[in-house]
């Protein structure tokens, strides 16, 4: 119950506490404009109005609905690079909130392979390309012989 509790103070705290440092630290002059954009962002939520049930609290946001795909990071990220700073909020503003949404699944257990952290235990690594590569393939066991040594 308490971790439940935390999981949805950092989340929502995230989504409307951090735009405002994020807004004070890269764009000061301008930073009540920049968090507010940022903060607008959660527009993006309106996917879920795609979604039956519209908000299932078993659910994991990211790459479940449109506007929280890989796809739609891309196109947030491309925005990035357009010379407006009112846009590059926008981006970031898009991209925190995927990142949010990241890290809630991730404590809710919804997500449980997404990865925060890179492991370089090699018997690690080695379990997981028997899952991606067919078992004892030439390739596999050249990789696993260099591992090895």
């Amino acid at each position: 119950m308490i971790f439940e509790i935390s999981r949805t103070i950092l989340h929502y705290g995230l989504h409307f506490l951090a735009p405002i440092l994020l807004g004070y630290l890269f764009w000061r002059k301008n930073w009540k404009l920049a968090s507010l954009l940022m903060i607008g962002t959660m527009v993006i939520d309106i996917d879920h109005l795609l979604a039956t049930p519209i908000f299932d609290p078993n659910r994991c946001s990211v790459g479940f609905h449109p506007l929280h795909t890989v796809w739609a990071a891309l196109i947030y990220l491309g925005i990035w690079f357009l010379p407006s700073w009112k846009l590059k909020a926008v981006a970031v503003g898009c991209l925190f909130h995927l990142f949010t949404d990241s890290v809630d699944c991730y404590l809710g257990g919804l997500k449980p392979n997404l990865t925060l952290t890179m492991s370089c235990d090699k018997n690690d690594f080695l379990s997981d390309l028997n899952e991606v590569l067919p078992i004892n393939s030439g390739y596999q066991r050249s990789i696993e012989r260099k591992l090895l040594q």
